[in-house]
């Protein structure tokens, strides 16, 4: 399972909506005040929203500010970037492997531009039909309430 913490920006009937602070993962070691690359992450540190469903046991504990740690599972994580990362590439060369096949350079180049359409538009389906897929869907993990969750200044 991997897992994040979050804020909860607000309550529904039947869940929580919980903004999680996107960061570089350049956090980790002992240099990073003096490092380019986490200073970048910093700089570019954007929250982004997720709706979590909660049972009703639970989610008469949480409260409006709360500190969350969510979850999804490794197996759904990896197979969906590969096919998120993975995808578009491959069309794309396939693309580009007919198109040369039929057309020498100039049917390469289009057939490549064509196979990454076609790929990002699968991507697109993917994301589509399992949208309602409970795997990918975030799961409650539990209350941080000794540990609150900061999102800077700059992104309320």
């Amino acid at each position: 399972m991997i897992e994040e913490r979050g804020r909860v920006v607000a309550i529904g009937h039947d869940g929580i909506w919980v903004e999680t602070v996107q960061r570089s993962g350049c956090h980790g070691c002992a240099a990073k005040s003096g490092c380019g690359t986490g200073l970048l992450g910093d700089f570019w540190a954007s929250a982004s929203r997720v709706f979590v469903p909660v049972d009703s046991a639970q989610h008469r504990q949480i409260a409006l500010h709360d500190t969350v740690r969510i979850g999804i599972a490794e197996n759904t994580l990896a197979s969906s970037a590969l096919v998120v990362y993975l995808l578009p590439l491959v069309t794309m060369l396939l693309g580009a492997l007919g198109g040369e096949a039929l057309a020498a350079e100039a049917g390469a180049i289009s057939g490549a531009v064509v196979g990454l359409l076609t790929g990002g538009v699968a991507v697109r389906l993917y994301g589509y039909w399992n949208r309602r897929n409970p795997a990918f869907v975030p799961q409650f993990l539990g209350l941080e309430r000794s540990h609150p969750c900061a999102v800077p200044a700059s992104l309320k």
